[in-house]
């Protein structure tokens, strides 16, 4: 439930400023890291209270450096890292890589009626294939997504899809 309420505010920031505050963030691992430590209902003098809290840094970690690559190369944003990490931390690797999962469908399709509505179909995959081509024939990485080229009608806030992609997770039975 938690997890819930932490997404739930990520969505309403990233649908309201395209951006998750850092404060939001702390607090969110804060909460996660403490709820980790009693959960393991270990005495908070043991060693096994504390290694809960470290994994769940762990995880965080380790979703952030996974798709930080997408964030370099400007493919998501930062906040959307932020969220996945937390994710994951609260919910294991396993749970949270299937709710991560989800909501990248969610995402994927959310995009797909987008284009076609507005129509910019052809548009959104000319950008791509010429991205692709820039980086084959220069050999340099450069940002996929531009503002000033895109402007924020191609941003898709994923802040949302990923709070109904773990609401998904949790629904499904199994």
């Amino acid at each position: 439930m938690i997890l819930l309420l932490v997404l739930a505010a990520g969505a309403y920031y990233d649908v309201r400023e395209h951006r998750i505050p850092n404060w939001w963030v702390a607090i969110s691992m804060v909460c996660g890291i403490l709820l980790a430590m009693v959960e393991s209902g270990a005495p908070p003098e043991t060693a096994v209270y504390l290694k809960e809290g470290g994994l769940f840094l762990a995880r965080m970690l380790a979703v952030t450096a996974l798709f930080f690559p997408l964030f370099f190369f400007r493919m998501i944003g930062a906040g959307d890292i932020k969220l996945a990490a937390l994710i994951c931390g609260y919910s294991g690797f396993t749970a949270g890589a299937a709710a991560i999962g989800l909501g990248f469908l969610i995402g994927a399709f959310w995009s797909f009626l987008k284009m076609m509505v507005k129509g910019s179909f052809h548009e959104r995959f000319s950008h791509l294939t010429a991205y692709i081509r820039r980086i084959y024939h220069t050999k340099k990485i450069t940002a996929y997504y531009d503002f000033a080229r895109d402007g924020a009608e191609a941003v898709i806030p994923l802040g949302v899809c990923l709070l109904f992609g773990t609401m998904a997770f949790i629904m499904i039975p199994g």
